[in-house]
This record gives structure tokens, sequence and C-alpha cells, in this order.
């Protein structure tokens, strides 16, 4: 778990708990000089720091963006929902740390909030992610905000290129499309391609980096064998799928170590983004997001190279979401300010704008619009089967730290210190620590 401190007190200086009830929701004038948000420093997370600009133009407020990597921002939000007043008057949430939060009523509940909004609907928020972070044991805690569902990633020209195709069947007596309908077969085609190619295009790229990295794309070929980690009521059933457990982890190594680059046992998003990017991958398993910043790369460093964006080998991919929240331990003049802020951020237009400038939809109305899915076909078009067909990771509290020691141990056995078995033996036993 996480370890969050529970919901501070008041204090003389109006810092502390703030009830939801004792905000004005409506936009108006703001008694505050400045907003100051937390976020991890990626790109959905940036673009709407460098929107924000319209923000302070419009309601003359100054809003200042303080980013991190992952761990640090996880830790730095700990830190400041445990003290007297937080420094930050919103936080970008993850999936793992809903529970956490929420369980320490760290977080300002939202429902009231939300009823009052003629901005924020429920209802508009793809069903899949607004379960996946909006809310805990029936209280809304957070408003999601990007998605990063785990789809897998194909070079749309190869995979439809008549000629790569035909040269696929005649060296292995198989279509090459029907490398994208399991695991074992994906795993196949990968080495394949990258043996047929000579090395110059390898068959994926895929993030060995030890801890959720290597975990949330592994979950998609775990989900894919009919594999669950966690249920939905947050009780860890990995030990019941134990052998297809066992076969996800020696597909994903061989995935890894024969049909991907050498060196990318360690490697994380933003190596699997540069190598795909010049060309010289044929698939991936990423964060939908930074398909994005591939595309950008291919259409930089080849003549019409394309990712788009399909179901996982199996079907059913690893689906997370950050969210907006603000502290608990704020004044009410700050969760005032907050609140506007993200209502802002949140209408149609901000939406749709962020979008079309790198981030990703959420939102069923944004899906339905012409020119977002124009903007980006090949990842937008499906996004919403991809998301209904995909498995929410989970925000119980011990979801982290069940994901990152599960992570560790698989990376354990690519590296060869550990036997396929005993890590898998050795990651069942850490989540059910991790979930107790």
């Amino acid at each position: 778990m996480i370890g969050l401190a529970g919901c501070v007190g008041g204090g003389d200086d109006g810092s502390g708990s703030v009830s939801p009830d004792d905000l004005d929701v409506a936009p108006g004038e703001l008694e505050v000089d400045e907003i100051n948000v937390l976020a991890e420093g990626v790109a959905d997370n940036l673009v709407l720091a460098e929107m924000s600009d319209q923000f302070e133009d419009e309601y003359g407020v100054t809003v200042n963006w303080t980013d991190f990597g992952y761990e640090q921002t996880q830790e730095e939000a700990s830190n400041q929902v445990a003290a007297d007043e937080s420094a930050y008057d919103v936080m970008t949430i993850d999936t793992y740390w809903v529970g956490d939060f929420a369980l320490g009523e760290n977080l300002l509940p939202l429902d009231s909030l939300i009823d009052g909004s003629d901005v924020v609907d429920s209802d508009n928020y793809l069903e899949e992610v607004w379960d996946t972070v909006a809310h805990f044991e029936g209280t809304t805690w957070t408003i999601p905000f990007w998605q990063w569902t785990l789809g897998a990633g194909y070079r749309e020209d190869l995979l439809q290129d008549d000629e790569f195709a035909a040269q696929y069947e005649s060296e292995f007596g198989e279509d090459l499309q029907s490398g994208t309908e399991s695991v074992s077969a994906y795993a196949d085609m990968t080495v394949n391609i990258t043996e047929m190619t000579g090395g110059d295009v390898h068959g994926a790229a895929l993030m060995g980096q030890s801890g959720t990295k290597a975990n949330d794309q592994w979950l998609g070929l775990f989900q894919g064998k009919g594999g669950t980690f966690i249920d939905e009521e947050g009780n860890p059933v990995y030990g019941d799928y134990r052998q297809e457990a066992i076969e996800a982890t020696e597909d994903w190594i061989r995935i890894i170590h024969d049909g991907g680059p050498d060196g990318s046992g360690s490697w994380g998003f933003p190596e699997v983004s540069e190598h795909v990017g010049r060309g010289d991958g044929f698939s991936a398993i990423n964060y939908n997001i930074f398909y994005v910043n591939m595309n950008n790369a291919l259409a930089e460093n080849t003549e019409n190279g394309q990712i788009k964006q399909y179901d996982t080998p199996g079907g059913s991919p690893a689906v997370g979401s950050w969210s907006l929240g603000i502290p608990a331990n704020l004044s009410e003049e700050r969760a005032q300010a907050a609140w506007t802020y993200i209502q802002w951020a949140n209408s149609f237009e901000m939406r749709k704008q962020r979008i079309l400038n790198g981030g990703s939809p959420v939102c069923y109305d944004t899906l339905d619009d012409d020119e977002v899915v124009e903007s980006n076909p090949l990842l937008w078009e499906n996004l919403e089967e991809l998301i209904t067909g995909g498995k929410s990771i989970s925000k119980y509290p011990g979801a982290l730290q069940a994901n990152t020691r599960n992570g560790e141990e698989l990376s354990a056995a690519l590296a060869g210190g550990k036997s396929v078995e005993d890590a898998i033996d050795a990651g069942i036993e850490a989540v059910e620590n991790a979930m107790e």
C-alpha cells in the first residue's frame, strides 16, 4: 500500500479539510492568485500545462505546473496529502493510487460538485475509464483526464503490404495477419519478422524495464491467455492462473530476446517510442498515447510508415487512466479554484483541443467528433472497442505494490536470474501479500 495519512482537520490559518458542500461551484471571481498542479512529466499532462495560459487569460489566475518522474510524483502526492496543507491545489492521480487515497480520505469527494456542474457529466466518460479511476466504493474522488490503455500497435504500412505478406508466407508458411490473433502466434510472428528482415526491422519493441512498466505490458499477454491478476473486487486471483502466467511469461521473454532489439530487456516507453519511430520496429505493446509520438516520428523518418492501434494478442488489453483530484487539506478558497480549473479542463472545447494537440480521448463526445477521429484515425477510430474489450488495472489498495513486485519478478526471469516458474510463484506470493 502507498501508506497515506487520513484527512487533516482545519487550522487557524484556513488550511485543512473542506467539505464540497462549502464550495460555490459556479465559475466566478476566484479568491486566489495562483493554482499549483502536480503531475507526471508525460505528454498528455504537458499538453494541458501548455494550454493553461488560456485559463490564466480567462480567470486572471496563474497556473503553475510541477512535473516529476512517476515514482517522484507518487511520493510527492503522498507526502502532500498528509501535510497540514498541500502545496498543490490539483493533483494528477494514477489508477493505482485511487484506493489508497480514498481510504485515507485524502481527496475531496466530488459527487455533489459533479451533480451541480454543467460541464462534468459522468455518463459522458467511457464507462471502463470512469470505473478504472474516478470512483471507489461508491464515492467519486477524481475526474478522468487521460487513459493509458496498452493496445498493440502495428506498422500498418507493412501489415497491409501484399509483398511483405507474401514474403512472410513464403518463408514461414503462415498468414502474416494470423500473428495478431493469439499471444503465441504473436511471439512467433515477432521472431519471424526479425529473421526475415535480417534485423533491419525487429518484430517487436517491448518494455522490459523492471517494475510497473514490465507488468503493465505483460498483463495484456497474460490476460490474452485467459488470466486475471486482481479481480473487480480487489481480490488477488493471480494464483488461480499460474499456468497462464507461465505461458505468457515464456512468450514475453521470447518476444524480447528473439523478436526484439538487443538491450530492450531494460527499456521503458521512451526507448520503445524512439526505436519504432525510426522505422526499426514492426510492432509494440505500449501505452496508447505514445503511438501519437511514434506516428509523428515515422512521418519524418520513413516514406509511409504508420502505426495503427489494435487489440493486444488474445484481445484483452490492460486499461488504466490518470485523473484530476483535489487534496482534502485545502482552504475553501483554494478548493474552489481547483474545482474551477478542473471543470475548465474538462469542458468539451478544452478536451478536444488537448486531443488535437497530442492528448488522448476519455469521453464519448470527443470520440464522436469527426475532427478528433480524423486527426488520428489509426489510433482513435477503434479506441472505444479496444477499451471495452480490456480489463481495468486494479485501483484497490496495494495494487501499485502488487504490480511493481510482480514486474520485478518478471524482469528477474527475463534476465535469467530465476526460472519462469520460480518468478511466477514469487510474484503470486508478493501479490497476495500486497493485497491483504
